[in-house]
């Protein structure tokens, strides 16, 4: 049984999306949305891996190449090379084919040097959380060559699809692609980048997640009963916060 029912949020986004697909029409909505995701997206995916910059250090180091005590060099990096990642593979928003070498790319981008997938076992998990241990490493790359082919059957095959199924199927392919780990490092990044990929491909708008949401309890959630209402509440809300963010620009372009 689902934990949440997101009818209400889904019937929103229904409601909503058409407008502001139009209202991103105009390069005066567009561009100040495209720069504002991608600096949004950088620091939330950031900080739910545990990077400790917060909104505005982000801006700071990425824009202006400005930095603060108390942090890493490394923190500082990982915004740049995501920033980097999200800017190459993303901006503008457009349909993109997700293949495995898109895939790479965007990891690799994230993590600064090439990368393949990895070649050692891996664990995910804490002593306070439940530890899962992903797929051996030799089977990775049948898996994420399973994974692509499945992607490109559903997106090739979807014509009118109602935004309920498009997020419940996303949602799953999240998890799959989490599941499967096949980095070994930067697979949250880059599962991220992928899911909003798929959102552009069908239409919808790009996303943040925020680090303080329901995201990691969606995966202990599916862990336990193979639920995604929890990941889907949390794409509704990513999928509003941006429609909302059009519709303020929008309201502010108008009014000025």
């Amino acid at each position: 049984m689902a934990v949440i029912n997101n009818d209400t949020q889904i019937s929103k986004i229904e409601k909503e999306l058409d407008q502001a697909r139009s209202m991103l029409m105009n390069p005066m909505i567009l561009n100040p949305f495209a720069r504002d995701f991608s600096l949004r997206f950088c620091w939330s995916s950031n900080a739910i891996e545990g990077n400790t910059l917060d909104l505005e250090e982000t801006v700071s180091v990425i824009e202006y190449d400005e930095v603060k005590s108390g942090h890493t060099y490394t923190e500082y990096q990982e915004a740049k090379n995501l920033y980097r990642a999200i800017c190459e593979q993303m901006i503008p928003f457009q349909k993109r084919q997700i293949t495995e070498q898109w895939i790479k790319a965007a990891n690799g981008l994230i993590l600064g040097r090439k990368n393949d997938y990895r070649t050692n076992p891996v664990y995910i998990g804490t002593l306070v959380e439940a530890v899962y241990y992903p797929p051996e490493a030799e089977k990775v790359p049948g898996l994420m060559e399973d994974f692509v082919r499945e992607n490109s059957a559903w997106e090739n095959s979807l014509t009118d699809c109602p935004v309920k199924v498009v997020l419940q199927k996303i949602a799953e392919f999240h998890m799959q692609f989490e599941q499967i780990h096949p980095f070994q490092d930067g697979n949250g990044r880059a599962g991220r980048m992928i899911l909003n990929q798929q959102l552009i491909n069908q239409g919808l708008i790009p996303l943040c997640i925020g680090p303080r949401g329901k995201y990691r309890q969606a995966f202990r959630q599916y862990e336990k009963n193979q639920d995604l209402s929890l990941m889907v509440y949390t794409l509704c809300k990513g999928e509003l916060d941006s429609i909302q963010l059009i519709q303020d620009l929008t309201a502010n372009y108008n009014g000025k």
